[in-house]
């Protein structure tokens, strides 16, 4: 943004703010009528008390525009197109609080704009007379402050210094009043911290649960792949030579396809509709005790898998036995790509606290490739609580996961 486009965005900003005020100053115009009304009516003599407490039936019922609802949503539409900051509509009722918060920014909207109505049609056109009747040698400027005020005594100096005086504090109020606008329009328009603070777990729910299904949809799809492609070339090689190899190859990208088609057709109905995340709405999903049908599947596309597993899997919450499952699963498809020989290695180890696994095999790589589904692995591992590292080293690829078996904070998962 160049210096001029910034300096015309900053008047545009300051010109709408000082809009808000001046609306404000225009619904302040009859409260000050009526106001001045009935100091009038209490300041005078020989007043009958009815008429005076009329005055303050007449004021009661300028309170009720303020605890409308209509009120605080017309206030919320000036705030949100004029300023530069969008007030969100509260979804709940409005409770006692949200009103008193609407009306007191409603009392503080015509207040503020009240006094610059002030300055502009009386203050500083006082001001400007007072300065004139310096130059010129009148008093007319004392005459109207003399009339104005009903006072008997005020000089030409002592008006031309009050008058300056009101004109600098109605300046100072203006600008302060319009920097603090979309604070204070947000805090008190807007909904309630209650409020606020359910939306933000929300969204970070919603944050989070878009990261589970995007880690899933990667790990199970780019497994598919990786699996399928190794099938096809299995398929390929064997098609004249073993027919009975070739057939169980494409029976078994045909089994993988449709278990990833499920589990996308699965994922895309969340996206689509919102649905909540519900176990009897997904598709069959594997746990870590399902970890030898994917060492035979692995096996099934042509490679060797070493699988060592030293404890029970079932006794691990089913969540995190799912979860477990996409790491091993993420950890054989990177083996899969990285690999120099058709041979993995495979250790689960299932302890009463923590869950380690380590999958490894020799590759021809020189580093790890951070993709997606690395990245994804590692963020599976960290919400787990866990911890995960990844390299290469000595010519082979290892993995090394660790996950605690209560949950992160030590409760259940």
């Amino acid at each position: 943004m160049t210096g001029h486009s910034k300096v015309a965005s900053l008047v545009g900003a300051a010109w709408r703010r000082l809009l808000v005020l001046l609306i404000g100053g225009l619904v302040a115009i009859p409260y000050g009528a009526i106001l001045i009304w009935g100091v009038a009516l209490w300041t005078g003599d020989d007043i009958a008390w009815y008429a005076r407490w009329s005055s303050i039936a007449v004021a009661a019922l300028l309170i009720v525009p303020a605890t409308l609802p209509v009120t605080r949503a017309l206030e919320r539409t000036v705030a949100s197109q004029l300023l530069d900051s969008v007030v969100a509509e509260p979804r709940a009722r409005a409770t006692f609080a949200d009103t008193a918060r609407g009306a007191l920014f409603f009392a503080g909207h015509i207040a503020s704009g009240g006094i610059l109505i002030v300055g502009v049609a009386f203050v500083f056109p006082l001001l400007a007379v007072l300065i004139g009747d310096a130059l010129g040698d009148k008093e007319t400027g004392a005459e109207l402050m003399r009339d104005a005020f009903a006072v008997s005594v005020v000089d030409h100096a002592t008006a031309l210094v009050l008058c300056a005086i009101a004109s600098v504090l109605i300046v100072a109020f203006t600008i302060g009043a319009g920097y603090l606008l979309p604070w204070y329009a947000t805090l008190l328009l807007g909904p309630s911290r209650d409020e606020q603070r359910a939306r933000d777990a929300e969204e970070a729910s919603a944050t989070r649960r878009r990261g589970a299904l995007a880690r899933d949809v990667h790990d199970s799809v780019g497994h598919a792949l990786t699996v399928t492609t190794m099938q096809a070339i299995v398929a390929r090689r064997t098609m004249e030579s073993d027919s009975d190899a070739a057939r169980a190859a494409l029976s078994e990208i045909e089994r993988v396809s449709r278990s990833a088609v499920a589990e996308l057709d699965y994922v895309l109905s969340v996206l689509r509709d919102g649905e909540a995340a519900r176990d009897d709405h997904a598709p069959n999903r594997r746990t870590l005790g399902d970890v030898a049908l994917l060492a035979e599947e692995t096996r099934a596309a042509g490679f060797s898998v070493e699988l060592c597993l030293d404890g029970d899997p079932e006794r691990l919450p089913a969540s995190l036995g799912r979860e477990a499952y996409r790491v091993v699963q993420e950890g054989v498809t990177n083996a899969l790509r990285y690999s120099a020989t058709p041979c993995i290695t495979i250790e689960i180890v299932v302890g009463r606290d923590q869950l380690s696994i380590r999958i490894d095999n020799d590759t021809e790589a020189i580093r790890v490739i951070d993709g997606r589904g690395l990245t994804g692995l590692r963020e599976r591992v960290s919400v787990l609580g866990g911890e995960c590292q990844i390299d290469v080293s000595d010519g082979r690829w290892r993995l090394a996961a660790t996950l605690p078996t209560h949950g992160p904070a030590g409760g259940a998962a």
